[in-house]
Parts: C-alpha cells; sequence; structure tokens
C-alpha cells in the first residue's frame, strides 16, 4: 500500500464524536482506532480507513453456513464504522476480511484488485503477475 498510495498510517485514531449524535448504532468511543488508513487508493486524494480481520471459516461455530455467509456476516459487523468513516473522517471505509485458509471476503478482494492494478501501472507489469505475487505473499502471512 506504501508503494501506491500517500499517507499510508497504521492503528489511525479515528476524531472523536458524540454518541448521541447518530440514530443508527455506529462505533463511539473516544479512543476508536482502525487498522489502516491511506490517501490516494480510490481517488488521489480521498482517504480510506480499513479495518482487518481474520477468521477461521471451518470452525465449529460457522458450521452450518457457506463461505460466503461468513464473509458476509464479518464484513456487516465491520458496518459500525462505516457511518462514523463517512460523517466524521468525511473519508471512506473497507473492511479486509482474510480466511485462514487464504480466501479474502468480497470487499477485501475489491482493494486488493485495486492495489495490484496501481501496483502494476506504475511498474510497467501485468497485472497477473501482480495480483498472483501479492496472492501468494498474503498467503504466506497466514501460514
Amino acid at each position: 500500500m506504501r508503494e501506491v498510495c500517500m499517507d499510508v498510517q497504521t492503528e489511525p485514531t479515528l476524531l472523536p464524536i458524540n454518541e448521541n449524535d447518530y440514530q443508527i448504532k455506529v462505533h463511539t468511543a473516544d479512543n476508536a482506532r482502525l487498522d489502516i488508513s491511506a490517501r490516494g487508493l480510490w481517488n488521489s486524494c480521498e482517504k480510506t480507513f480499513f479495518d482487518i480481520r481474520i477468521t477461521h471459516p471451518t470452525s465449529q461455530s460457522y458450521s452450518g453456513k457457506s463461505l460466503a455467509e461468513v464473509y458476509q456476516q464479518h464484513e456487516k459487523e465491520k458496518d459500525k464504522y462505516n457511518q462514523r468513516v463517512i460523517d466524521i473522517e468525511k473519508s471512506s471505509f473497507n473492511p479486509l476480511v482474510f480466511t485462514t485458509t487464504g480466501g479474502m471476503a468480497p470487499e477485501c478482494n475489491r482493494v486488493n484488485k485495486k492495489l495490484a492494478e496501481k501496483i502494476a501501472e506504475k511498474h510497467r507489469e501485468l497485472y497477473a503477475s501482480v495480483i498472483t505475487y501479492m496472492r501468494t505473499k498474503s498467503s504466506d502471512l497466514l501460514f
């Protein structure tokens, strides 16, 4: 991400808010942090916040659920940050849900593809080579 985005930060603190300002459930803690923020992923100056979750999709607690349902559950649990990031930070938000088996939820996959596209363009490499490398490296981190 640092290679193609600006102002990349880990564990950026969110601006404080008043929980009475929200009718819907949002994460309102004063010391709330997300895992990563960066400028320039989707638009040149737009700041995007990311929250990472790694889950084990074959655990007993997910028995009877499809992989798509597991992804959806975890992405939905991260929605509590979305409205706060849009309203207070004036930024965008993407949950990054990975599995211990090497998979990625749809939003995470979309972010990964965009990063690969930007890296391929910057280095004049083939997109297929870059995305393969990125998937291999992220898979290596989980095992």
